[in-house]
């Protein structure tokens, strides 16, 4: 048997008015064996949801199934959004842009009980031929994150729906190159590159009497082989100055979102501490600035100066592939970098300059 209870909830500020929460339940042989709650600014508006849910429920018609009738990709993504955000492990801000990104074309119009691989093909034409021209490789990254909402969709809202449509799609997204794998990277600064590109910060912050230190920021991000937007956390509070150590919070980490924390040596024979100890204490970050505003002006700096084809994010490869010509070895190095795993640190993050390991082989006999 099916009933309904409706609670009114009142508002903790007395501006806001009173809302109304309805819960259906349905017993068998004595037994919850069905509950749904839901809450509505109107008593009206509840009693007919909660009627019309009861009725369902008698003739013996999913919830779930009136559900998927009715929600479209867009409002399965929002909530699924809204669910982690709620968790102790939040969306990242990548999966956040890029699902509420596929929310906007058409196939977040689609309603999930209708959702089928050729709405997932077509939604890749769509992207590839937006106006920001995105790569293969972001339009696979999108449908990822995509897949992941229809893979928890059941456990975390009863939706009966699977991945199946992506999964059927992706022979024809290959076949018609509409995804690909990440491209690897291994660009490295070569000549005097490094030389021009430390001068021409220090002459743009200089000339546009920006707060931002540009330079500073680049060499660290050498020597540290952290991500700006890490090195845009250092706190105070973590320099260990006669240790030549800092503790970095919340590294990036494939899994682990947060509590990811680890000591990170200041290395380049004191060169690191330095440009930390230079900066002004005028907040509880060393660097308290936009980890996007930093990029920003580097980029201008780059294309200024005529260099192709290289990133700020390079920068850490750049630092990687310094320590391993210096003669660290790759734990080593991953005890900088933060890599859990050396094959990937290997693979991506470090490219040695040949006529390097004629130099090191000269010092260690030397020595």
């Amino acid at each position: 048997m099916a009933y309904f209870t409706i609670e009114v909830v009142k508002p903790a500020n007395k501006k806001n008015k009173v809302r109304y929460s309805v819960t259906v339940r349905e017993k068998t042989c004595g037994r919850v064996s069905f509950s749904k709650r839901k809450t509505f600014d109107y008593k009206a508006a509840a009693t007919k949801w909660a009627k019309e849910l009861i009725h369902s429920l008698e003739n013996g018609e999913k919830p779930t199934d009136r559900e998927l009738q009715v929600l479209t990709v867009s409002e399965l993504i929002l909530k699924y959004i809204d669910k982690c955000n709620r968790s102790t492990k939040p969306l990242g801000r990548s999966a956040q842009s890029s699902l509420k990104q596929t929310g906007r074309y058409n196939i977040g119009k689609v309603k999930l009980v209708d959702l089928r691989s050729q709405h997932i093909i077509d939604f890749a034409l769509e992207r590839l031929e937006s106006e920001r021209k995105p790569k293969p490789q972001t339009v696979a990254g999108d449908i990822s994150f995509l897949r992941s909402v229809l893979i928890h969709a059941k456990s975390l809202f009863g939706l009966e729906i699977t991945d199946q449509a992506i999964v059927e799609s992706y022979p024809t997204l290959r076949r018609l190159r509409l995804i690909a794998k990440s491209d690897k990277r291994h660009r490295r600064l070569v000549g005097k590159e490094y030389e021009y590109i430390l001068e021409a910060l220090e002459e743009y912050q200089s000339r546009d009497k920006t707060e931002l230190p540009y330079a500073d920021l680049f060499e660290m991000s050498v020597l540290t082989c952290l991500r700006v937007s890490e090195l845009c956390r250092l706190e105070w509070k973590n320099l260990m100055e006669e240790k030549s150590l800092i503790r970095v919070t919340d590294r990036k980490h494939p899994t682990h979102k947060q509590g990811n924390d680890m000591l990170l040596p200041l290395l380049g024979k004191g060169r690191a501490l330095e440009l930390i100890l230079k900066q002004p204490r005028t907040s509880k970050f060393i660097f308290p600035y936009n980890s996007k505003t930093v990029g920003t002006g580097f980029r201008r700096v780059i294309r200024s100066l005529g260099i192709v084809d290289f990133q700020y994010r390079d920068l850490r490869r750049e630092g990687c592939s310094l320590l391993i010509e210096k003669g660290f070895s790759l734990p080593q190095v991953a005890a900088v970098s933060g890599h859990k795993d050396l094959k990937i640190l290997h693979d991506i993050y470090v490219t040695v300059f040949p006529e390097t390991l004629i130099h090191l082989e000269m010092t260690k006999t030397n020595t």
